[in-house]
């Protein structure tokens, strides 16, 4: 299924419409090749005019998700993103609610076929590209801060690639260059629910944290200048993460345990603040709502009944083995993308939760506190939005239009100058760092720790 081909207006099934995609193809990866500097003169990056949402010389307001899935719902759903939806995330409210800046996370799940995980990520940057050209009037492909800036400035939205889950989950680290090259800036180093050949995750304890394969992916990384996600990894794997990496790494969609069970330890947030990184705060109620985990703690027949079609889709498993006397030419994978289909629908149809659990959703007030606690732990200079909305629960705000209301919470808790640094700025010093534009690339003895300094 090629759901973005009806996003683009090409009928892939004609020698015209193939002829369209290729030329757009070829001339998008040309783009790519060329770097940074030609990515902001092209049709997926950079300005194409600037608009009255800046001046000349004068930076663009940042509302800025670091955490968001929105085009393997293209994918599976066969939806325009670029039109509002039922449910979940997609970028017509977002961007109407001021977002102008996403990390985009593709989102490949499947863990038990790891041929699938390298395929699926091709197939989902490819539909990414796909829906950029598509839109280009109202979006772009950032590969580095000064691209999404220019991007931000024309009145776009500027779309960093990252990937949650694994982009090949043995770690290969000639695939990972191959995928920076196609605009990938970033990946989640931990499955949720499976070791993988980086790092255990946090309840399948394997390596007793980073793999040796995993020290080497990160160097690499380091090197190339792109961003670590230590979400989902286990306390022990995220804790060796930050200390071998040279640089910042962040934890992009992840609440502070102090606030709210589950989330990361005070030990971990210093460790990850005395690096440079950042982490965005989750929105979903399960994560940070306590009046509504004392309801799923009350109730688990009832809540494990609810999440069960998340649960199904991160953690699927194909129902069947293969069978080389028919799986051959495709069939496997045919049935493998069947099952995943049918997952993700049945996280993204509506949802509808327990009545009672519903008056229980957290408030914008409350997902402030876990703001308010990174601050006053570490300072307001390592926290940011990483809400990670999605289907099949409820959270806050409740929808994309409800960004505003997390800026409004924001402003009653710190001062006006933090809240920029929250709702964007944090996120854009860390990048910088990351890819090397705030004064040096991480590498030894560059500590990275501070914006534009090494030592």
């Amino acid at each position: 299924m090629k759901a973005s081909n009806a996003v683009t207006g090409c009928d892939t099934g004609s020698p015209e419409g193939a002829r369209q995609i290729d030329e757009g193809r070829r001339s998008a990866l040309k783009v790519l090749g060329a770097g940074a500097g030609a990515v902001a003169a092209s049709t997926l990056g950079g300005s194409l005019s600037r608009s009255a949402h800046a001046a000349p010389g004068k930076k663009a307001p940042i509302l800025m998700d670091g955490h968001v899935h929105v085009t393997t719902r293209a994918y599976w759903e066969g939806i325009d993103v670029w039109q509002p939806q039922a449910t979940g995330w997609d970028f017509a409210r977002a961007r109407a609610a001021g977002v102008n800046m996403i990390i985009e996370n593709l989102s490949t799940y499947g863990y038990w076929n790891y041929n699938y995980t390298p395929k699926h990520t091709l197939r989902l940057i490819e539909n990414f590209l796909e829906i950029a050209e598509a839109n280009q009037d109202k979006m772009g492909l950032a590969l580095t801060v000064a691209d999404a800036r220019s991007i931000a400035a024309s009145g776009r939205m500027a779309v960093f690639l990252s990937i949650e889950s694994g982009w090949d989950h043995e770690g290969d680290i000639d695939v990972l260059r191959a995928l920076y090259r196609l605009g990938l800036r970033g990946t989640q180093f931990a499955t949720q629910t499976e070791f993988n050949d980086l790092a255990d995750d946090g309840g399948n304890p394997h390596w007793g944290g980073l793999s040796p394969n995993g020290r080497e992916v990160i160097a690499e990384m380091n090197r190339l200048g792109m961003m670590i996600d230590i979400t989902h990894a286990s306390a022990l794997s995220q804790a060796q993460i930050i200390e071998a990496s040279n640089g910042p790494v962040v934890a992009s969609h992840v609440w502070p345990a102090g606030v709210s069970a589950g989330g990361l330890s005070d030990a971990v947030i210093v460790a990850l603040a005395a690096k440079g990184g950042v982490m965005g705060i989750h929105g979903a109620s399960g994560s940070i709502g306590n009046r509504y985990k004392a309801w799923a703690a009350a109730n688990p027949a009832t809540a494990a009944a609810l999440g069960a079609p998340v649960r199904n889709l991160v953690g699927y498993r194909p129902s069947f083995t293969h069978n080389a006397d028919i799986d051959n030419w495709g069939a496997y994978i045919a049935r493998f993308d069947a099952e995943t289909r049918a997952n993700w629908l049945a996280v993204f149809k509506p949802f509808v939760d327990d009545p009672v659990a519903a008056t229980l959703v957290p408030t914008a007030d409350e997902w402030a506190e876990h703001v308010n606690y990174v601050i006053k732990l570490v300072g307001p200079d390592h926290v940011g939005i990483g809400l990670d909305m999605f289907g099949g629960r409820t959270g806050v705000p409740s929808d994309p239009t409800g960004y505003p209301q997390l800026v409004a919470a924001l402003n009653r808790i710190t001062t006006p100058e933090n809240v920029t640094k929250i709702t964007g700025e944090n996120w854009m010093r860390v990048l910088g760092q990351i890819f090397g534009e705030s004064g040096c690339r991480p590498g030894p003895g560059n500590s990275g720790n501070a914006p534009g300094h090494c030592k």
